[in-house]
């Protein structure tokens, strides 16, 4: 579990060192930090790298397991609506659930180690609260997993609050 931790820690330290050399070109701001609740619970870093593309990295635990996700996005402006903004994009996904300390749907009982990994969907809203550094987003992220037991994942969905910086 400790190299999982340092892992995700590397990931998103790795999201801060992107160079800050174009930030004129970028929108308001450039890496935002939150968390998720849904489905799953977990944290995400979202860093843009034009100005409508972003990078994102979430790490969330679901089934008493744990599953990182790396997506890009592209986001899309609501002209009706100040503040709101839509996004679509895809990405991949790797996650694992420990023999004896998870609970996976797919099996009755747990008597090894699983893991699962294959590629996401994403489509969601993101709204800037009162034109703050606080922002909350919806998003709906199917996956599909290479893996026979598992198959898609179609009913992930979350609410994510984040604080841009």
């Amino acid at each position: 579990m400790k190299k999982f931790y340092l892992c995700a820690g590397f990931l998103i330290a790795a999201f801060f060192c992107f160079s800050g050399s174009a930030q004129a070109q970028f929108k308001a701001y450039n890496t935002s930090i939150g968390i998720r609740g849904g489905t799953s619970v977990g944290g995400s870093v979202k860093r843009f790298v034009t100005d409508r593309d972003a990078v994102e990295l979430m790490v969330y635990t679901r089934w008493k397991g744990w599953v990182g996700n790396l997506l890009y996005e592209r986001h899309m402006d609501i002209r009706e609506f100040e503040g709101l903004e839509w996004y679509v994009g895809a990405g991949g996904h790797y996650g694992v659930w420990k023999m004896g300390k998870s609970e996976p749907p797919w099996v009755y009982k747990a008597t090894q180690d699983y893991a699962a990994f294959g590629v996401d969907a994403i489509v969601g809203l993101d709204y800037n609260l009162n034109r703050s550094n606080w922002f909350i987003s919806f998003d709906w992220k199917p996956s599909y997993n290479f893996q026979d037991f598992t198959n898609l994942w179609w009913d992930e969905a979350a609410f994510t609050l984040r604080f841009a910086f």
